[in-house]
């Protein structure tokens, strides 16, 4: 979900949402119904349900994946604490904020680790981030030179976080920049640029934003599509302006659907028909349409499920809004036999799973 310069920022004053209005309506979640289905299906069969997805006003239930990049060259010697503890606020006022996983990494020159903790857990973040120094700090983190001039290699850093950051399919991701100088191309000239980070970005489908000490840092991260907050005001201020712009980026949506990411296979194929799209409209497996949360919104599905090989499986089934999962619900198929114990033979199978499959990609296609 990778959004144009500035978008986030406009969505941020249209929908005038705020960080702590936010966390007092964590009550509220996307949904999916009927929150579990189960059939018995002989080879060949199948069945029909009609699943109803409702998005909230806030969408407190999303997959939630933060990556934040630190430069720790020495300029930042007296501005990493207070980036330090914009992060930590960040994380704590995320904490009721649906499936949330965060990670660390840091850029310095002409060395960088993208990804020194990986997405996981609140307190290891929090751990990684506490242990951050700037370079003349004397923690050691590199061995060969750490600065002393101006820019900085920070497409290098966020183009390795992006590509490299172990993002979970169908999260909403974010990568957070703090910093405070401008970005030269790092030691790898090829692909540690501004296309190289830009690239790295889109095809991870991350949002970025940036938190500005000053130097011509929000220049280069606007150059990157990023959005850009100042480092300027308290640790508490800083948090609020970034987790309104995650809600807010996360306020407005264009497409709804139900899938399994082929969770079924290879026992039970699936296919899904948008049945009705709220104010959108239906458009083969998707709800499409200039959406927004001012108001719940319902949209209906009918997916279809046919059992391919024998076999008791069990998956999710996922409502997803702009490609990222906001709730999920467990549906379970048992195995039956078709008139004592013919099953088709396995050269039907293939050519069943095949078009299926053939189908899905042709659809997939006609979405992107």
């Amino acid at each position: 979900m990778h959004t144009p310069p500035g978008t986030i920022q406009r969505l941020a004053r249209s929908a005038g949402i705020g960080a702590l209005a936010f966390a007092a309506t964590a009550g509220f979640a996307d949904t999916i119904s009927p929150p579990s289905h189960s059939a018995s299906l002989a080879v060949g069969e199948s069945t029909t349900v009609r699943k109803k997805v409702v998005i909230e006003k806030q969408p407190t239930a999303a997959l939630l994946d933060i990556m934040f990049v630190f430069d720790i060259t020495g300029s930042m010697s007296g501005a990493i604490n207070n980036a330090k503890a914009s992060a930590n606020g960040v994380i704590n006022a995320l904490s009721g904020f649906g499936d949330v996983r965060t990670g660390v990494g840091w850029y310095a020159d002409p060395t960088y680790n993208g990804v020194k903790t990986n997405l996981g857990s609140r307190a290891a973040t929090v751990a990684s981030i506490n242990a951050l120094g700037a370079c003349n700090s004397g923690q050691g983190y590199h061995s060969v030179l750490c600065g002393g001039d101006l820019p900085e290699v920070g497409y290098a850093g966020i183009r390795d976080a992006a590509s490299n950051a172990d993002w979970r399919p169908g999260s909403n991701r974010f990568v957070i920049a703090l910093g405070d100088a401008s970005f030269k191309t790092g030691p790898d000239a090829a692909k540690d640029n501004i296309t190289g980070a830009r690239a790295a970005l889109e095809a991870a489908n991350v949002n970025l934003f940036g938190l500005d000490f000053g130097a011509g840092f929000g220049a280069s991260i606007s150059t990157l599509g990023g959005s850009v907050y100042s480092g300027g005001t308290t640790p508490e201020n800083m948090a609020s302006a970034i987790l309104e712009g995650v809600t807010a980026g996360l306020a407005a949506y264009g497409k709804v659907s139900v899938d399994n990411l082929l969770a079924g296979l290879p026992h039970i194929g699936v296919s899904t028909s948008c049945v009705t799209a709220d104010v959108g409209t239906c458009s083969g497996d998707s709800a499409v349409g200039d959406f927004d949360r001012s108001i719940t919104r319902e949209f209906e599905f009918d997916v279809t499920y046919t059992r391919l090989t024998e076999g008791d499986t069990a998956f999710d089934s996922h409502a997803m809004v702009d490609g990222g999962i906001v709730a999920s619900v467990r549906d379970t198929f048992a195995s039956t036999v078709v008139g004592g114990g013919e099953v088709p033979e396995p050269g039907s199978l293939a050519l069943m799973a095949l078009g299926l499959l053939g189908l899905r990609a042709v659809q997939r296609r006609r979405d992107s």
